[in-house]
């Protein structure tokens, strides 16, 4: 029987947490290993306890929830980043993904939603609802474009939805960060988007898997 995934809360609202730690409590699959009550906790107790999944919230106190996701970035901390917040706006939303959050959910989503992301998170994949996602991609419905895209593109494309830059993707495909950013300009030109983090939201979108 495979282990039960691992999950640190960092959330600030002690009724939610209850909520949060009552829904893991009844599901065999996941275990909750602690609860962080502000973002410098976080941080800390990401690196100590090493988590499959962080559930974060971006509006907590002494450090906001997208310094974390950037922080844990720079630290190459492996934990997956599930963002459940109130804050829905496009700006925060492309910050989160673009720091290489794995996910964006609402705090309203129902927990079958939350279940359902979670689980998908920790096989490796990116989950963000359709609704976000839309805030990004209004004129790319998906499926439309993605047979326009060749093999290198596409790949690319999943590794932009990993919060690579083109220098990290030239080492990673060992071709030159030129040949990188041309693959990133046919993408934008192909999909009709305009930025890193749209092109990591259509990646979320179509469930293109993370990689090692």
């Amino acid at each position: 029987m495979a282990a039960p995934i691992k999950v640190l809360i960092a959330e600030d609202h002690a009724l939610l947490v209850d909520a949060l730690r009552m829904l893991l409590g009844t599901q065999a699959d996941m275990h909750c290993v602690g609860v962080a009550r502000d973002g410098e906790q976080a941080l800390s107790m990401a690196r100590t306890l090493q988590p499959d999944i962080l559930l974060l919230d971006i509006g907590l106190p002494r450090l906001d929830g997208l310094s974390v996701v950037e922080g844990l970035r720079h630290a190459g901390a492996k934990v997956k980043v599930l963002i459940v917040t109130a804050r829905l706006d496009p700006q925060s939303i492309r910050a989160a993904l673009g720091f290489g959050a794995a996910g964006y959910l609402p705090k309203d989503e129902d927990s079958d939603e939350l279940l359902l992301a979670i689980r998908r998170v920790a096989e490796g994949r990116r989950y963000i609802s359709a609704a976000i996602a839309q805030l990004f991609l209004p004129e790319a419905p998906v499926n439309t474009h993605g047979n326009k895209l060749t093999a290198s593109e596409s790949t690319v494309l999943q590794l932009v939805g990993e919060g690579l830059t083109s220098k990290e993707i030239s080492r990673r495909l060992d071709i030159s960060e030129a040949t990188a950013r041309k693959h990133r300009e046919n993408i934008r030109r192909k999909l009709g988007i305009r930025n890193s983090a749209e092109m990591a939201a259509y990646a979320i979108r179509t469930q293109a898997p993370l990689r090692d």
